[in-house]
């Protein structure tokens, strides 16, 4: 996996003195730049030997297809899906494309972000500067110049199954490139036709009478693209909000006046080894570090008249098991990490030509079809990445519901219920609200990877549907920051009203739940004090607290 995201769990920042210009080569695209790319508007373009390499592809590719019209080359000169084996006569190979770009445009759902189309563009280019598509030159520089001019394709995110590549959404993409009626585009912040973004942009009058030319229909839409890059943008939140679990994890166990055991070195370096467990028991132990409330005499410490019946033992799993659980989230995000950074530096296209050699039996170009565009690589890891981030929400959910519970929370007030007596019911609902998008999550976190059905038929018969995963990551990771925001709340809440029940000795919080706490008290983040611990309208709360998770405000204040 890439060392630098080892100890990371925020996506890298770009550093101001680089070069803004992000060069294609094929082989040493980050997920860093990427994403400078798709929400920065970092330029693009292609290095000399790259345009050398995609030309002299090119040229091999037209002389085959002119001088040995025999010799069947998938979706170039023979037609594509089941209908493999059936010739396109020479003279229609060019309209050919137009025919393929227009029934491939049937995709459903909601728009896709900008950002994400941008960044499906960034890695098909990508891939053709390895020079192994057969794609011309100028066929590249209008999707450099669409990306450089902000012209970007309106996708939507339904239509792939995630094999034969991501055809339906990158058939949007392409109806874009040609100006297909009915293909749509951003530009300057407003969605309008294609042909209306080209003008504007004056890409029109640079691209005059550009058409599709004999395999490039095929070429732009073969490839994992849609997967890996709504993929990107889910795990690069998901890093945020792991670093946040962890956060909120902290502040529960203050309030629980929890066992800071769980989280030391003698369970979590000496005695298992799992890395990401070692990384989040770290984190735990310095968000902790210098804690008060946390200690044997703080926990005998009686807050309803009522002293503790017995010392405390060990916690709850959904508290002392934060570094493996949280830990495992972690080592599933490194490796999807690993595995984007390795598919946006991959050809996914079919077939694919080598211009360095010669075919020995035909004297032509090196060619071979295989099934590089078969999303399984991404699939899996996303649905291991979706999984491990359930079980975080989970967690959370579980915590919420211990400090509500005054079975379970140590003297906590019931529900954290401000005044009983005149009807509060404090916030057990929030805890309903959280439980059903943990809930959800269950049912979005089961594997998208082991759900083929056959396509194309029965050619294409096994499909990653990796892009279905990649969409379920999304909505776990919009759920967690709900899931999230309720742990804050409650936990927030808790240290807030039992602030004064502790001598103050014992009130002493750890050196990151302190800045945490102080945060979400303060700078109008969330209301406090009587005022709002009696009962109020509480959607104003939730979306307070959900939008502190999704901002990565709270992991900038306290652990940045």
């Amino acid at each position: 996996m890439p060392a630098k995201y080892h100890n990371k769990t925020t996506t890298p920042r770009m550093n101001e003195n680089e070069n803004p210009v992000v060069r294609l080569d094929g082989k040493t695209l980050t997920l860093e730049a990427l994403i400078d790319i798709a929400e920065k508007g970092r330029k693009v373009e292609f290095p000399v030997h790259v345009k050398e390499h995609i030309k002299a592809c090119r040229q091999l590719l037209e002389d085959q297809i002119q001088n040995r019209p025999d010799i069947a080359i998938y979706g170039t000169n023979r037609l594509h899906g089941d209908l493999k084996d059936l010739e396109i006569s020479p003279d229609i190979i060019d309209q050919y494309q137009e025919k393929y770009a227009a029934v491939h445009n049937c995709g459903t759902g909601k728009p896709l972000p900008v950002k994400t189309a941008r960044a499906i563009m960034a890695i098909r280019l990508n891939s053709f500067a390895k020079g192994m598509s057969g794609i011309r030159l100028e066929t590249c520089e209008l999707m450099l110049d669409m990306l450089n001019t902000g012209v970007t394709p309106w996708i939507l995110e339904e239509g792939s199954v995630g094999a034969s590549g991501d055809l339906v959404p990158l058939g949007m993409m392409l109806a874009t490139m040609i100006q297909m009626r009915g293909a749509r585009a951003y530009y300057k912040g407003k969605l309008m036709s294609a042909r209306k973004a080209f003008k504007k942009s004056g890409l029109s009058e640079k691209y005059a009478g550009y058409t599709l030319k004999a395999k490039e229909a095929m070429g732009i839409t073969n490839g994992s693209n849609f997967i890996a890059a709504v993929a990107l943008f889910a795990w690069r939140d998901a890093m945020t909000i792991l670093k946040t679990a962890s956060i909120a994890a902290a502040l529960s166990v203050e309030a629980v006046r929890g066992e800071k055991k769980a989280f030391s070195t003698i369970i979590n370096e000496k005695s298992h080894r799992h890395r990401g467990q070692i990384v989040i028991a770290r984190q735990m132990r310095a968000l902790l570090k210098g804690s008060k409330r946390t200690t044997p005499e703080a926990q005998k410490h009686p807050f309803t008249g009522t002293r503790p019946g017995n010392e405390r033992v060990q916690d709850r799993y959904s508290f002392r098991a934060v570094p493996q659980v949280h830990g495992a989230a972690w080592e599933a995000l490194q490796k999807l990490a690993d595995t984007l950074e390795t598919e946006i530096n991959s050809v996914t296209d079919n077939p694919l030509f080598d211009f360095r050699h010669t075919d020995k039996n035909t004297g032509g170009i090196l060619f071979a079809s295989g099934a590089n565009f078969h999303g399984q690589a991404l699939a899996t890891v996303i649905d291991y990445a979706k999984i491990a981030m359930t079980s975080v929400g989970l967690m959370s959910d579980k915590r919420a519901f211990s400090m509500l519970d005054h079975r379970l929370s140590y003297g906590l007030p019931p529900d954290l219920a401000y005044d009983t007596s005149s009807g509060d019911g404090g916030l057990m609902i929030t805890q309903y609200a959280g439980a059903a998008r943990a809930a959800e999550n269950r049912i979005l976190s089961t594997p998208a990877s082991v759900m083929s059905l056959s396509t194309a038929a029965n050619q294409e018969d096994f499909v990653s549907m990796g892009s279905l995963g990649a969409v379920h990551f999304t909505k776990i990771i919009r759920n967690l920051q709900i899931i999230l925001g309720v742990e804050l709340l409650c936990a927030t809440r808790a240290l807030q009203m039992t602030y004064d029940k502790l001598p103050k000795r014992l009130r002493k919080l750890g050196a990151g739940t302190q800045k945490a706490l102080d945060f979400l008290s303060q700078q109008e983040q969330l209301d406090t004090g009587e005022a709002v611990w009696r009962d109020h309208y509480l959607r104003k709360d939730m979306k307070r607290a959900t939008r502190i998770v999704k901002s990565g405000a709270l992991v900038s204040a306290v652990m940045n």
